[in-house]
């Protein structure tokens, strides 16, 4: 199931929906804008690369929801379909990165990087 990316005045949300929340533990994660530093829709996969789950729930080659402790940092993680998934890379926050699964992943990469271009 794909979460939705919305915008609220300099904030984007990430909301979750059904299960995911209910797996992830987690509803829904507001970052400012001026937090964000890219925006990615390279392939993510689900197997860990020393990846410890700290809240959630991770079921290998099917879904990873909830905070996992990288080698990268703390990561959030809403994801069924790798190839559906936009990573957002961020300073400032209690997560280094988001990678979080939508319907169209060009599309919402579009909208994010259109919102930071034009953020003051």
């Amino acid at each position: 199931m794909s979460g939705t990316v919305k915008f609220e005045k300099q904030d984007l949300i990430f909301e979750l929906h059904g299960v995911d929340a209910i797996l992830s533990i987690k509803r829904n994660i507001k970052v400012p804008l001026k937090h964000i530093t890219s925006v990615s829709t390279e392939h993510v996969t689900l197997e860990p690369k020393l990846q410890m789950r700290l809240v959630g729930t991770r079921l290998p080659t099917i879904v990873k929801d909830g905070r996992f402790l990288t080698s990268e940092g703390l990561m959030f993680f809403e994801m069924h379909d790798p190839d559906k998934c936009i990573t957002v890379s961020l300073n400032h926050e209690h997560y280094k990165k988001i990678v979080f699964e939508v319907d169209d992943k060009e599309a919402v990469a579009k909208k994010i990087n259109n919102a930071l271009n034009h953020h003051p």
